[in-house]
């Protein structure tokens, strides 16, 4: 009997193709886009979660409060480590980290290459995988280091590299004590290539700050097995003001490992829904889809039964009983809905590669858990059944004589539910279409607002190795052969945040002005010039020329403002009042604002200070009177003169700042795919319903025919009720997606004002869309010869 059913079953899928096809390919389109999104939900919610330890894994978080509002922030002084492990026995190791970025060499090959140094116990916390090595002792000595696999085989072209010697920079020999697995994508670590001990910045001249508003590192703890992590909280939340007499106000708690990536927004003090917002969104998106597909295969399937009626009718004239029927019609549902499945792996496993180069990813199909199979197979159960209940439970049920007699079913009855599937189906789709659109103009929004300095011809280096030595005979160099208008070298990069600080005093300040937090950069000289930031009142740092400039500050209009200062120049700044470590700095310049963060956010106050410490970027401003190709061998030239160890890593401004609208372009690009995948889908549906119709009125449209309605005539009859259905769908779709975007909005400072035409624009390319599917149907129901529809009558 099995067999003979599916001899049936594959017949009719013969019979049917073009509607077997459509039905298929639409299933397989909308289960293939759900499984990619939910391999990269799944990935995402593992982030920082694959640890063996993960459950009793925290990193240490600073709350703080200014100007009278609440701030938490992921790092923490140098000298907090050390204490928080003395003084509380529940925790079981404190690491402190730090990244670092180094030129790592042999005799040979140079890599410049990202870092992590750490107190000895990181790998008792982060469980990498070890290919050599012993993870325990692999960091306890001063001058050990571990390298990835991928770095081993680069230096040495194995993994079995114990005992070899590794150069950093021109400062130690370090030998490898140990090679792990290179660090995977969805870990906080990725991206290291090597890690050494946190003794080894000491043996080469590091000094830590000790104090405790330095937060300058991470520090994480492993927690003992069975102590409570709000008990931990409460006990070391005074830890810092305990040691410091309550001069310092923060307060320090743990973030457990498993909210680290998915909750990662800071508001009023909390940690709260960050990125799992945006998983939200996508998952609702791919069960959306998933939807409209389901709804797709149901029209198409059920279109397709009550064309069976008679055959229905025939076989239980000749005794076939209502089990068989229904056996007959959940099999070729099963089967059609086994072929998508298999078809929407194959989509899965081909489109993967594409959407792992959009996000960034390395997602695979292979290495997924059983529950991933368990889902798959309840996803073609659940179709089978939605899609082959209706013929194999209503259609079994019809009488004989009536289904011979082609009066099984009214139209009006059963077009109803279609309806309003096809109306569901549309209405996802438009949603979707009005939220690309508006997070387009959104990004567009930003990328078009003044950043405040001129970006092009504009680039910067890092101020490694025999630079800092070398950068006064660079500058001359870049200088007189023309390279360069201008060279500055600075403590950060234009394009990013580098640091901030607080607890400075002015005259006519407030005591609340001591939490004011002022984003910081320094220089040496010619840092308007050389940005192309607009120099609003007074002069320029240049301690060339004013060799008291090492006590000069810019201050940008936001500063001014937020200071109350009337007459700014020459006010006198004092940092540290009080402390060992005050200053004071004297204001020579105000400079306009500029988008030193993201270009949705306001700009803050802002203080240029002359020379530091320690630089850490050179910037140059190149030569327009030469071409771009000519300027850039020549500033290679130069720095493989006076740079040699070094690979050369040349940055232009432009296009560091345009990576400042990666996730948001990266958000709509994949709206903009899969509302496009949906429309498609959608169109299936309605092809799928419009060919139901037009074979429940085909006799209806031979007697206008024989009556002389044109095909015009018949082609708008037939569409007008469809394309009611799609107006339907943009009403109901226009206030669910303004409330949507409205919400996604909020998250940003500066936004558009969501436009009427977005959703007049977003109507139009529907219906347009939908009266092309429909028409095409249409139109040839219309011309066909009425002979053949009215010869049974």
């Amino acid at each position: 009997m099995i067999k003979n059913h599916f001899k049936i079953a594959w017949r009719n899928l013969l019979k049917n193709r073009g509607n077997s096809t459509i039905n298929i390919l639409g299933l397989a389109l909308g289960m293939s886009i759900s499984l990619i999104i939910g391999l990269w939900i799944n990935a995402e919610v593992q982030y920082d979660r694959f640890y063996s330890k993960t459950d009793r894994l925290s990193q240490v978080y600073t709350l703080d409060t200014f100007e009278g509002k609440s701030h938490t922030w992921g790092a923490t002084p140098a000298i907090l480590g050390p204490i928080l492990k003395q003084e509380h026995p529940d925790l079981e190791e404190v690491v402190r980290t730090a990244t670092v970025n180094h030129l790592l060499h042999d005799d040979e090959k140079r890599f410049k290459a990202s870092g992590t140094v750490s107190d000895s116990g990181f790998f008792k916390l982060f469980d990498f995988p070890f290919l050599a090595g012993n993870p325990e002792t692999s960091l306890t000595r001063p001058d050990a280091i571990v390298l990835t696999e991928s770095l081993a085989k680069k230096m040495f072209g194995h993994t079995q590299v114990i005992g070899e010697t590794v150069q950093i920079d021109t400062l130690a020999s370090l030998t490898v004590q140990g090679v792990i697995q290179d660090i995977p994508r969805n870990s906080t670590f990725h991206g290291n290539d090597f890690f050494c001990s946190w003794d080894f910045l000491t043996t080469v001249g590091w000094t830590f700050n000790d104090s405790w508003t330095s937060y300058n590192h991470q520090t994480y703890v492993l927690l003992k097995e069975g102590v409570s992590l709000s008990s931990t909280n409460q006990n070391i939340a005074n830890l810092v003001r305990n040691h410091t007499n309550n001069q310092v106000k923060a307060s320090i708690y743990l973030y457990p490992a498993d909210r680290w990536h998915l909750y990662n927004k800071s508001e009023n003090g909390k940690m709260v829904a960050g990125h799992i917002v945006n998983l939200r969104m996508f998952a609702l998106i791919g069960l959306f889809i998933l939807l409209i597909a389901c709804i797709n295969f149901v029209n198409l399937s059920t279109a397709g039964a009550e064309r069976r009626a008679k055959e229905v009718g025939v076989r239980k004239v000749v005794g076939a009983p209502k089990k068989t029927l229904i056996q007959q019609f959940l099999l070729e549902s099963f089967m059609i809905t086994l072929l998508a499945g298999i078809i929407a792996l194959l989509l899965t496993a081909v489109g993967l590669p594409f959407f792992n180069s959009l996000i960034n990813s390395d997602i695979s199909i292979d290495d997924q858990p059983i529950v991933f199979w368990v889902l798959f197979a309840t996803v073609i159960g659940a179709a089978t059944l939605g899609a082959g209940i209706y013929p194999a439970f209503v259609l079994s049920a019809f009488e004989p004589i009536r289904t011979l007699k082609g009066n099984h079913v009214t139209a009006k009855g059963n077009f109803k539910p279609r309806k309003v599937l096809v109306t569901l189906q549309f209405t996802i789709s438009i949603c979707l279409g009005i939220c690309t659109i508006i997070i387009s103009q959104q990004i567009r929004y930003g990328q078009d607002r003044d950043s405040g300095y001129d970006r092009n011809n504009l680039v910067y280096i890092a101020l490694d190795g025999d630079l800092r030595k070398n950068y006064e005979v660079v500058r001359h160099e870049l200088m007189q052969q023309g390279i360069a208008s201008s060279v500055v070298k600075s403590a950060g990069r234009i394009t990013s945040y580098n640091s901030n600080s607080w607890g400075y005093s002015w005259p006519n300040a407030q005591p609340e002005d001591f939490d004011v937090t002022f984003n910081t950069m320094s220089t040496d000289a010619s840092f308007t010039q050389t940005m192309g930031i607009k120099l609003l009142a007074g002069r320029d740092i240049d301690i060339y020329t004013h060799t008291s400039d090492s006590n000069a500050v810019l201050l940008n209009e936001t500063a001014v403002k937020r200071m109350r200062l009337t007459n700014p120049l020459g006010t006198p700044i004092i940092e540290g009042k009080g402390t060992i470590y005050e200053k004071t700095w004297n204001v020579v310049g105000i400079i306009a604002d500029f988008i030193l963060e993201s270009p949705y956010r306001e700009i803050e106050p802002m203080m240029v200070k002359g020379p530091a410490s320690y630089f850490s970027y050179i910037h140059i401003r190149l030569n327009t009177a030469n071409s771009l190709l000519s300027n850039m061998d020549r500033l290679q030239t130069i720095l493989k003169k006076y740079n040699p160890d070094y690979p050369i890593d040349i940055h232009f401004a432009d296009g560091a700042y345009a990576l400042k609208f990666v996730q948001q372009k990266r958000t709509a690009t994949l709206t903009a795919l899969f509302s496009g995948l949906a429309i498609f889908i959608a169109c299936l549906g309605l092809f799928g319903l419009v060919a139901f119709a037009t074979i429940q009125r085909q006799k209806e449209i031979g007697i206008r025919k024989v009556l002389g309605a044109s095909v015009a005539t018949i082609a708008t009859m037939l569409s007008k009720d469809f394309l009611k259905l799609v107006i339907l769908a943009i009403v109901v779709a226009s206030p669910i997606a303004w409330w949507i975007m409205h919400q996604w909005l909020q998250d940003f400072v500066y936004r558009i004002d969501i436009p009427w035409w977005t959703f007049f624009f977003a109507g139009i390319l529907a219906i347009l869309i939908a009266l092309f599917t429909v028409s095409t149907l249409a139109i040839k129901a219309a011309r066909a010869n009425p002979v053949d529809s009215l010869r049974d009558e």
